[in-house]
């Protein structure tokens, strides 16, 4: 079996990737994790969630899990989030006087964006979209983005940036796996050779974390010199489903 987690984040399917990648039988994984055997084909071949017990079991014995993997595995087990339709989400924001922000950091030559768990722009400033061209053809999700000539053009390292995109992604893809919008959006990707090849390499690689340490050097058209982009993002207030995006690449912003 290939060790590969190609289709959308599934429970039963991590399950038996870590089983393989172990090079474990079923009856091994059930002898090493405290339980039997028959208990394990069932909840595989039924695909029915575990209980307690063998819950347990199952995360003492993959005890080389990053917490993150640890959290994403107990989000698989639960039912999926409801993820919200991206025009309530706009609408929430249009509510809250967003405009009137990204106006603001118009003015000082600030990159400003907010965007749902899937990294589709809900609102943006028109700096964001000079610094970004070309998300409208990517119907402006960020992941779709990145597989772009564009944004391989653009983006200074762009192979060693991809990963952040795609360890978000498989997270928020989990928690909202049977949301319709989240499995297009798979299967759109799907249909990408580049994001085939990364998101088949990379199992299991999941982040719940928006930082980032590395600032993006930019080629923007027609700039002698690349631009260094420092990006902040967190949550959005209460609202776990709406990222706010800052981008600095301009010190002269910084008196704004």
């Amino acid at each position: 079996m290939s060790l590969a987690l190609s289709g959308m984040p599934d429970f039963h399917d991590t399950l038996e990737f870590l089983r393989h990648k172990r090079q474990l039988s079923r009856e091994s994984t059930a002898n090493k994790a405290g339980f039997g055997i028959s208990r394990l084909n069932q909840i595989i071949q039924t695909r029915t969630k575990p209980g307690p017990k063998v819950q347990t079991g199952l995360f003492a014995f993959f005890d080389d899990l990053t917490l993150d993997q640890q959290r994403h595995l107990q989000e698989l087990l639960h039912p999926a989030a409801e993820l919200p339709p991206i025009t309530g989400l706009r609408q929430y924001l249009t509510n809250d006087g967003v405009h009137h922000h990204l106006d603001y950091l118009d003015r000082c030559e600030v990159m400003g964006a907010y965007l749902d768990p899937l990294q589709n722009v809900l609102h943006a400033n028109k700096v964001f979209y000079r610094i970004m061209p070309g998300l409208d053809d990517a119907d402006h999700n960020i992941v779709r983005w990145m597989f772009t000539p564009t944004a391989h053009d653009l983006i200074e390292d762009w192979h060693e940036h991809l990963p952040y995109n795609i360890r978000n992604l498989r997270t928020a893809l989990g928690r909202y796996r049977d949301s319709p919008r989240a499995q297009a959006l798979f299967r759109t990707l799907r249909d990408n050779p580049g994001f085939r090849q990364a998101w088949d390499t990379t199992p299991l690689q999941v982040s719940y974390n928006w930082h980032r340490a590395i600032p993006l050097r930019l080629h923007p058209p027609g700039n002698a010199h690349p631009i260094q982009l420092n990006l902040e993002i967190d949550q959005y207030g209460a609202c776990f489903e709406i990222l706010s995006v800052h981008g600095l690449y301009n010190t002269n912003a910084i008196a704004c």
